[in-house]
Parts: structure tokens; C-alpha cells; sequence
């Protein structure tokens, strides 16, 4: 059965955290900057993280999500050609959030990673995909390829790339499936991270 992909709203957003938040739990990048956390304590940081992450992208993006039963099982926050990269008062207000919601951690190395991917950000047109996330119990049942057709269907439709960075390895197979390709590759905090480019197809 066809899986449905829906625009995050107000009454789904935090649900939709909730997944991002166990989805990242062990995502180099999050065990990184999270590195004197608790398994638990990083999904709670991260759950509030993308909870004011979601709630930004509905101003200016494009959070998508799936549930069935009026659960959340998979969740993504986007943002369209021309609303990347966010004023710089958006960015500082997350850091800000999630320094004061989470404690007071280091949050040094998100900041450097941040300063290091924006480097290689693309300037021309295209979606950004900035996080895509499945509840991991679910995760390889085609919830992450559902939206990720949504998305390379908007893209294909604009006639515009798609554009992403990732950190895990076990993630580019399945990345490169969708017809992305990896246009650099960049050690940060210690980390392989990949950026990945899918050109549209305009036929």
C-alpha cells in the first residue's frame, strides 16, 4: 500500500521531533556535540532541537511526514529553492534554544560543523533536504523512500536539484538509490561527511 506523504503542521510537529529525535539518537553528528549525553538524554536534546527546527521550517520550508493510525513514522524538514540559507537571527535563535532547553553544553562543535557545510552549500536553485528521519523500529519498510520520491517529485517538477550532507556511511546506498551523487566529501569534528547532489530530471 502506497504510503502518504504529508505537510507537517502545527498539530503534528512535535510528533514528527519525537521521530527525528530517536531517528539521530546514534547519528555521528548528534553523538559528537552530544558527546556527554546519555543515550536518553540526546534523544530528549534532539526531540527539542527539531521541535523549534520543525516549527522554523513552517515559516520557511517544507516538513513533510507520514503516519498511519495518527502515529508519526517518518518525518523530514525541507526547505525549497530560495529559503535557504535561514537569516542569521533564525540560526542563533535555535543555537539559543537548544543551549538554554538542553542544559549548558558545549555547544562549540554544532556551531563549527554548521560553519563548515554552509562552505560547501550549493548557490544555485534547488530543495535542500536537511534532515530526513523513520522511527528506527520501522526503519527499511519504505517510509524514508516515500517521501524521498515526494521530494525528488517536486524537484523534478521545478526543474531544480536536490541537495543534502550526511554523516553516515551506511546511509549513502540508500541516498544514491533516489539518483544522488556525492560532489565533495569533508572531515568535521572528526567525522566523514558527505554532500550529495541529485541533478533534476526536467523530461
Amino acid at each position: 500500500m502506497q504510503k502518504e506523504v504529508l505537510p507537517t503542521t502545527r498539530q503534528s510537529y512535535r510528533q514528527a521531533a519525537q521521530v527525528l529525535g530517536r531517528a539521530f539518537a546514534d547519528e555521528p553528528v548528534s553523538v559528537a556535540v552530544l558527546k556527554k549525553f546519555t543515550l536518553e538524554g540526546r534523544i530528549r536534546a534532539l526531540t527539542n532541537d527539531f521541535s523549534d527546527e520543525i516549527l522554523l521550517c513552517l515559516q520557511k520550508g517544507y516538513p513533510l511526514h507520514i503516519s498511519e493510525a495518527g502515529k508519526v513514522n517518518a518525518a523530514a524538514v525541507i526547505y525549497p529553492p530560495g529559503a535557504y540559507p535561514l537569516p542569521g537571527a533564525s540560526q542563533w535563535l535555535l543555537l539559543l534554544k537548544s543551549f538554554i532547553k538542553n542544559g549548558f553544553y558545549d555547544i562549540r562543535d554544532w556551531i563549527h560543523w554548521l560553519d563548515e557545510v554552509e562552505k560547501i552549500h550549493p548557490k544555485k536553485p534547488h530543495y535542500y533536504l536537511e534532515y530526513i528521519g523513520v522511527e528506527p523500529l520501522l526503519q527499511g519498510k519504505s517510509f524514508g523512500s516515500a517521501i524521498m520520491q515526494h521530494l525528488i517529485g517536486k524537484a523534478d517538477e521545478m526543474c531544480v536539484g536536490c541537495y543534502l550532507e550526511n554523516a553516515n556511511p551506511n546511509n549513502l546506498a540508500f541516498y544514491k538509490r533516489f539518483a544522488f551523487k556525492v560532489i565533495a566529501e569533508k572531515e568535521i569534528l572528526g567525522i566523514p561527511a558527505w554532500f550529495m547532489w541529485r541533478d533534476p530530471d526536467c523530461s
